[in-house]
Parts: C-alpha cells; sequence; structure tokens
C-alpha cells in the first residue's frame, strides 16, 4: 500500500468512526438505556466496533489496466520543458505528524507509569489497617489529592494524605469505591483505553466516546458503593471533600477516584436510582446493538475503504470500458485471426451478474462478427462489486497498428503444464443411507489404479517452501492465508490438494490453485486471483498425471466451447440424481470430496468426465451419478455451445 492510498484510507477511516460515533451517541437517550451498567456496555461494544470497522466489508479494489501501446508513426520531436519545483509531499508530512503524535501520547504513558511507580515507593502503609486490605495494598501519599487505585497481581490503593482526617463513614466508602475498582480489574481496562487513546491522539470522536467510558464506570462503582454501605449522604460527602482538594497534573493511567469534570453526573446519577426490568434492560440493549450495527455498515458504505489496485494487462490494441466496479477481471486479447483479417472496432456487451457480482450471462449489442467471441469468453470469469444493479454495459475496443493493420501481435500466454485448479463447483451432498455392505477389494484396487495416480503420487512427502497469493491486496492475502490448512514448512499430504481447494473456494469461488516445484522434494504453493499477472514460475511440477485445465481435450469438430464457473453452471442443472454412497466407502466410514471436470454438451447432458482428485472409493459413484445430470443449453449469440466446467460431490456419512 503507497503513502498516497494510505492517507486516503486513514481518512477515510476517521471519517467512518466520526460517522458512527455521531449517530451511536443518540442512541442511549432513543433506547433509554437509564441504568449506567447498561450503559457501560454498550458504549464499550462501541468502542471495538470502532477498532474493527476495516473488517466489517470488503475493501474496494479498483482494477487498473496496463494497456500495451499499439505502433504508431513517429511524431515530430517536440522540446521538453524545464521541470518545474517538486510538489510537497503532504501525504508524507501527515503521516509523520501521525507517527510524532503518537510517540508523544506513549511517552507520556510511560511517564505516567513512571509516577505510578515513584509514589508506590515513597508512599506509607495505611495505620491502622483495615479489613479492606486484604484485598489490595492500601498506602497513603501526600503528593496526590485523590485516590489512585492500580496493579492487577498485585494491587495497590493509594490514598491522598488527608485522608486520616475524614470522617469514618466517609473513609469507608472511598474504601469501598477503591476496591470495587480492584474486583473489577478496572485497571487494565484503563489502560487499554488510554493505548486506544494514544493510536487516535488525533480524534475528538475516540476522546469523547473514551470520557463517557471513564464516567460511566465510575457510575456504575458509585452505584455499587451505596447499594453496599446503605451510606449515600456520607458517600456524597467524601466526594464532595475529595472534589474541594487542589488539583493535580493527571498523568497516571489509573482510574482516579473523581475527576472534576465528571462531579456533576456522578452527583446526579448517586441522586437518581434508576431501576429498569431484566425484560426491559435486555430489549434496550439489543436495540441499542442492533441499530450500532447498522450505524457500522452505514459508516463503511458511505466511506469505503480501497485496497491496492489489481493491473491487469490486456493485448496490444485493446481498450476495456467495465462500465462499473471490478473486483477483479481476466485480460482481453486481440483474436489473432481478427488480427490477420484486420477486423477492428467496438464490441459492446450486456452482462446480467448474479447475487455475489459474477457475470451469469452475456449478451452482444453490437460490434465486428470476428471479436465478439473473444469478447464474450474475456467476461465470463469478471467479477464486479454488487453496488448497483445486475446488469453492466461493457465496450471493448480493438484498435489495429495505423502503419501495419494485418502484422502479427504479441499471442496470448500459451497455457502452461501447471495443475491449475480453479475453484468454482457447484456442491452435491451424498449421504450414507441403509444397504448392503458388499465384501472384497477387487473393485477398489481396480478404482485407486485408475484413478489414484492423479493427485496423490508426487505431492505426497514434499515439504512446502512457501505460499504466494497474488492479485490480492494485503489484507485480503492475510485473510486468505489464515484460512489455508497448510503453512510454510509443513509436509504436505493425500490430503493437502482437496483441503486448499476447498478453503480457496470457500474464500473466492475465482481463485486458482497450483504447486510448483522448487527442488527435488520441495513445492510452492501459488494462489492467485484471475487476471493478476503472476511471477516465473520457475520449475514446474505435475501432479500425478497433470490435471490441469487442459484435461478435457478440445472438440476435434470445430464445435463452439466455452468455460463457465461451477456456481453458474449449476442454476441451469433440471436433472440432478443423488450419487449412491459406496457400501465399501460407507463400511470404512470413508467420507470426502470428489472434484470433477465436466464437458456439457449442446443439449445439456454431460458428454465427458474427468476426474481431479478424490477418494478411489468414492470416484465412481460421483462419475456414475454425474454422468446423468442433464443441464439448460448454453446459449451464445443465439446458437447452442458446450460448456466446460467444475463439479464438486461432498460425500458425508449420516451420524
Amino acid at each position: 500500500m503507497n503513502a498516497s492510498l494510505f492517507g486516503a484510507n486513514l481518512l477515510a477511516y476517521t471519517l467512518q468512526i466520526g460517522l458512527l460515533v455521531a449517530i451511536a451517541a443518540l442512541v442511549p437517550a432513543l433506547v433509554r438505556l437509564r441504568v449506567p451498567g447498561l450503559r457501560l456496555a454498550y458504549w464499550q461494544v462501541l468502542l471495538a466496533a470502532c477498532l474493527v470497522l476495516p473488517a466489517v466489508r470488503p475493501w474496494r479494489q479498483e482494477v487498473l489496466t496496463l494497456t500495451t501501446p499499439i505502433e504508431t508513426p513517429a511524431l515530430a520531436s517536440v522540446p521538453l520543458q524545464p521541470p518545474g519545483p517538486a510538489p510537497i509531499p503532504y501525504t508524507k508530512i501527515a503521516f509523520a505528524l501521525l507517527v510524532c503524535g503518537l510517540l508523544v501520547r506513549l511517552l507520556w504513558l510511560v511517564a505516567g507509569f513512571v509516577r505510578l511507580y515513584r509514589l508506590r515507593r515513597h508512599s506509607l502503609a495505611l495505620a491502622p489497617r483495615t479489613s479492606w486490605s486484604a484485598e489490595a495494598e492500601i498506602l497513603v501519599s501526600e503528593a496526590i489529592t485523590s485516590p489512585v487505585t492500580f496493579g492487577f497481581q498485585c494491587p495497590v490503593v493509594l490514598l491522598p494524605g488527608n485522608f486520616t482526617e475524614l470522617d469514618e463513614a466517609a473513609q469507608e466508602a472511598i474504601l469501598c469505591h477503591e476496591i470495587l475498582h480492584v474486583r473489577r480489574h478496572d485497571w487494565l481496562f484503563t489502560v487499554g483505553e488510554e493505548l486506544v487513546r494514544s493510536v487516535f491522539w488525533f480524534h475528538p470522536a475516540i476522546w469523547w466516546l473514551l470520557g463517557e467510558i471513564a464516567l460511566t464506570r465510575e457510575q456504575v462503582v458509585d452505584r455499587e458503593v451505596v447499594q453496599l454501605t446503605q451510606s449515600r449522604d456520607q458517600y456524597l460527602d467524601a466526594l464532595l471533600a475529595i472534589a474541594g482538594a487542589h488539583p493535580q497534573l493527571d498523568l497516571a493511567p489509573a482510574p482516579l477516584f473523581l475527576r472534576k469534570r465528571h462531579l456533576k453526573q456522578r452527583v446526579v446519577s448517586i441522586m437518581k436510582e434508576v431501576h429498569m426490568s431484566k425484560q426491559k434492560s435486555v430489549s434496550a440493549l439489543a436495540a441499542g446493538l442492533g441499530i450500532l450495527a447498522l450505524s457500522c455498515w452505514l459508516a463503511t458504505a458511505t466511506f469505503p475503504l480501497a485496497a491496492a489496485p489489481q493491473t491487469v494487462a490486456d493485448g496490444p490494441g485493446v481498450t476495456v470500458d467495465a462500465g462499473g466496479t471490478l473486483l477483479h477481471r481476466t485480460a482481453v486479447f486481440y483474436p489473432d485471426a481478427a488480427r490477420a483479417s484486420g477486423a477492428q472496432g467496438t464490441v459492446t456487451l450486456e452482462l446480467t451478474l448474479d447475487r455475489s457480482g459474477n457475470v451469469a450471462d452475456s449478451r452482444v449489442l453490437g460490434g465486428p462478427l470476428e471479436l465478439r467471441r473473444a469478447a464474450q469468453q474475456a467476461v465470463l470469469q469478471w467479477h464486479y462489486a454488487t453496488d448497483a444493479g445486475s446488469t453492466r454495459q461493457v465496450k471493448m475496443q480493438f484498435q489495429l497498428p495505423a502503419s501495419a493493420p494485418a502484422a502479427a501481435a504479441p499471442r496470448a500466454p500459451a497455457t502452461m503444464e501447471v495443475p491449475t485448479y480453479v475453484v468454482t463447483q457447484p456442491r452435491v451432498q451424498a449421504q450414507a443411507g441403509a444397504g448392503a455392505v458388499a465384501s472384497g477389494a477387487s473393485a477398489a484396487d481396480s478404482v485407486r489404479a485408475e484413478y489414484m495416480p492423479r493427485v496423490t503420487g508426487p505431492l505426497t512427502g514434499r515439504r512446502l517452501t512457501s505460499i504466494v497469493a497474488t492479485g490480492m491486496s494485503d489484507s485480503l492475502r492475510a485473510d486468505l492465508l489464515s484460512r489455508l490448512p497448510v503453512h510454510e514448512g509443513e509436509t504436505l499430504t493425500d490430503d493437502t490438494l482437496p483441503a486448499v481447494l476447498k478453503a480457496a473456494r470457500a474464500f473466492d469461488e475465482h481463485i486458482s490453485v497450483s504447486f510448483s516445484a522448487t527442488g527435488e522434494a520441495e513445492v510452492t504453493l501459488r494462489l492467485a486471483i484471475p487476471g493478476a499477472s503472476s511471477d516465473a514460475l520457475g520449475g514446474v511440477f505435475r501432479v500425478g498425471g497433470g490435471v490441469s485445465a487442459s484435461t478435457v481435450p478440445p472438440p476435434a469438430d470445430g464445435t463452439r466451447r466455452i468455460t463457465i464457473g461451477g456456481n453458474v453452471q449449476q442454476a441451469k442443472l433440471v436433472l440432478q440424481p443423488k450419487p449412491a454412497y459406496p457400501p465399501l466407502a460407507k463400511q470404512a466410514r470413508i467420507q470426502g470430496v470428489v472434484h470433477l471436470q465436466a464437458v456439457i454438451g449442446k443439449d445439456g447432458s454431460v458428454i465427458s468426465l474427468a476426474v481431479i482428485s478424490g477418494h478411489p472409493l468414492l470416484i465412481q459413484a460421483a462419475l456414475d451419478a454425474v454422468r446423468q445430470w442433464v443441464y439448460q443449453t448454453t446459449l451464445l449469440n443465439g446458437e447452442p455451445v458446450e460448456v466446460l466446467t467444475q463439479i464438486d460431490v461432498n460425500f458425508t456419512l449420516s451420524e
């Protein structure tokens, strides 16, 4: 993430917090959260919501197109103007100020810890000892004017020098107040809140919110003290006595007995004993949290965060107008046949999107016939943001070089022999039911001999040296890596590939998964969003028989075939017999997923199947069932076409 993008996101995040706190501040009065305990819980949830706002919704990611210039006649040279003065790096200046403010606040916090340490060392024990001394070390210091409580494992209560001059009832109320802070471990919350204040030192909404949390926490403790001591008047006298002392600079990161600015609110809260039934309390808090959740969604939608853009390199002479915000897309290349024939122009498409933003259908509105097929096939793996409508209009301009219209252009990258698995399959459940259990191992051995070497052979026992994820932002990459079932340095097993495919599909159904060899017993796992530029793969490692996107051979009779994601194709199923659970697999308590690559014919029937992975005892049952599936006919420009897709059959044993 560059400095400019970081600055824009920081500004958007700041505005998100400001909008959220502004709306949420009205909620306690709106839903009548009058009990201090409920308000404290609400304010703490609001603070947590401010911290997790960046994770509420996916970051907006733009797609930047790297256009390859076409050859044009040389232009007359134009003398270059001398460069002007360098612009002021406002983003860097702002970032430096933020860091300086953070360091100052952290130094202020450290100074507070040092002051607490010195106060503890130079204080004297309270004499005589009280019954409260069993729960905390109670000391008296002439350097403070208000009681202070700090420490976790060895808590300390510091009392001002004039504490012994107060009457016995006031002393008992003050000690009860401080010991309740010890029991509630409020010092830990205070330190955490001060750290948040240090990070957001520049944000007035955070300062206001932390002030409300501190006030409400004291009101909660005041309420408990009055209930325990049954001496409301004496406790008020103690508050007023402490309030009359000369104030000092507050450096200590610890809850003070009294802050002058909170005196009025605390006195009013003590005088008004507000009671709410349990049902009303739960209802009010639930309503407040519901409004808070909606406010989070509104704030993140109003000021969205942006991830680092994905770069897509289209072919020379190709210009794309996507007609909307894309999460990712594949590149568009100029067909060689169209270049050779001199075809050029603009192809206009109307796309229909599903609920996730995937392209479910495309229709050509206009453009040269030689370019329509390339345009339609390119958009099938595009993924739009679901922020406006279910249709998009795309324009693709194909332009030949002015000097040589029919010159050969760079070809689209050829398919490499890399085991790539596009995770866009529908999931079909096959649960084991009642039935006879077959005996014998000959059938299992034949299945294993035919299908097992495709996946489990060369990967098993190799060490995963690195995981490379391309085409996504840093936050998305970290999220994806945290979901993977394997990590760098681990040894791969037979179940590694299906587990990785499942995790990748759950994250984004368009991610491709591949392994490449980096040594005799080492491999690299590569994850990429379609359209992302990839680094050099080095030595390519084929999994078993080399299952890839070209497992199913292309049609020999020139029949048109397009690739469609499994989720889109699943919606076109009209007949879907469930697979029968193999008795031998049921007896052995075997379950798992069988990955298949299928070709759907023009009439909607399955005409070809290839196994990507799966347990040997489950593969044949999956094949037998999927061969009977029937889909709706897929049309491209009004003509039936074959479809290449992937299918995921899940076998699960019933309990």
